[in-house]
């Protein structure tokens, strides 16, 4: 997909911008008592920083870490690239899930003795959406934005 630096940007960008406001409003649901139109303006209220946490571990962390770990597992030039994507995309939710889970968590929570045990819960239920969330709606949404805005002509 992203072939230059700025196209990584933009893509990074793109996909955490909308995980991390989608997890948002899940979040404000779980803590809330249920979906409402509130928690969506919740979720915009506190999305600016966490995207701005997000996006910055995305690009230089898990934007890394998850294509090196996904090539442990999957081959690019052999295997089937929806297999690379899908692998690719396992690793950046493993990464990104534990991490974005334990910024929320001190942001509702600040520090106190119950942290660690809060961040474990929060990271299960988190996995738990964000995965299917990225696999079948964000990846696959932001991979059709981003060929549509960076087309490609072929030689």
């Amino acid at each position: 997909m992203p072939k230059t630096k700025l196209e990584s940007f933009f893509f990074t960008l793109l996909t955490s911008g909308v995980m991390i406001y989608w997890m948002g409003v899940y979040n404000t649901a779980l803590h809330t008592g249920g979906l409402t139109y509130a928690a969506f303006g919740k979720a915009a209220h506190t999305f600016p920083l966490e995207w701005l946490v997000g996006f910055l571990f995305a690009f230089f962390v898990a934007g890394h870490a998850a294509p090196w770990l996904a090539f442990h597992v999957a081959n690019p030039h052999t295997d089937r690239q929806i297999f690379v994507i899908l692998c690719i995309q396992t690793f950046t939710v493993c990464l990104m899930v534990p991490f974005m889970s334990l910024v929320g968590t001190l942001e509702s929570n600040s520090l106190n003795p119950q942290l660690p045990v809060v961040w474990l819960e929060t990271v299960a239920f988190n996995f738990i959406m964000a995965y299917p969330l990225q696999i079948f709606v964000a990846g696959p949404l932001c991979r059709w934005i981003f060929r549509a805005l960076f087309r490609r002509r072929r030689p």
